[in-house]
């Protein structure tokens, strides 16, 4: 069984807070921030496409390292 109390709701990778309505790449993927998550899976030709919109839209670097979430 699972312990509860140690789940967090921050990015096992980079620590970002996960499912922040505000920020897109925030999304929870097992435990990972898309951010991190979309960078890894650009072999994947839909992950590709999504972190290339994404690079487009600002989020990204170029080279599509996620920025971190912007200070509101």
């Amino acid at each position: 069984m699972r312990n509860m109390s140690m789940i967090s709701n921050r990015c096992n990778i980079c620590g970002r807070k996960l499912d922040v309505s505000a920020d897109l790449l925030s999304a929870d993927c097992g435990g990972d921030c898309w951010g991190c998550v979309g960078a890894m899976e650009l072999g994947w030709p839909e992950s590709a496409k999504r972190v290339a919109k994404e690079i487009r839209a600002g989020l990204r670097e170029p080279d599509g390292a996620a920025k971190p979430p912007s200070e509101n």
